[in-house]
């Protein structure tokens, strides 16, 4: 009984693992278009061969929030928050930002890995703590780009999400 508490903590320490937001997932498991239709979006190649995605179809108009007064759909004194906050050692405020640029990041990577077919994607990455970042993995032919991603979706909308776009060496 004297370790109950220990042991709550330890269960929400690892619920907050950073493995749980990276992936190594094949592309076909994670894009939200339906395989069996072709798709008219496409990378744009260069002269050299060199793919480059096209961000006509990535890109939102959506105007950027206001973080300071935007109306997270986490409560700010969640555990689940305030868990994130202590996991990562950043305040409360940040980990509610983080929590939610997390959930929403689906949004844009569908429309990245809507343009990497044929082998293109190698992995990718969503970063932890106050900065996050989406770091997408290719092949050495497609070239590497960074990006800020507006959210348009109702959940998240308006936020930023940096993209990096890394080709393996």
């Amino acid at each position: 009984m004297k370790y109950t508490p220990l042991l709550i903590i330890m269960l929400a320490l690892c619920a907050c693992d950073k493995t749980a937001t990276e992936a190594n997932i094949p592309t076909g498991e994670l894009s939200t278009s339906d395989p069996s239709a072709p798709s008219d979006i496409e990378p744009l190649t260069d002269a050299d061969g060199k793919i480059t995605l096209d961000k006509t179809h990535i890109l939102t108009d959506t105007p950027k929030a206001d973080t300071k007064t935007y109306n997270y759909p986490i409560a700010l004194d969640s555990m689940a928050v305030k868990n994130y906050a202590k996991a990562y050692n950043i305040t409360d405020k940040q980990a509610q930002h983080s929590m939610v640029i997390a959930m929403a990041s689906p949004e844009v990577l569908s429309k990245i890995l809507d343009q990497l077919r044929d082998g293109k994607y190698i992995t990718h990455q969503l970063t932890d703590g106050a900065d996050m970042m989406l770091i997408i993995t290719t092949t050495p032919d497609v070239m590497a780009d960074k990006f800020d991603y507006v959210f348009e979706d109702e959940f998240g909308q308006g936020l930023v999400l940096p993209v990096m776009i890394q080709p393996k060496a």
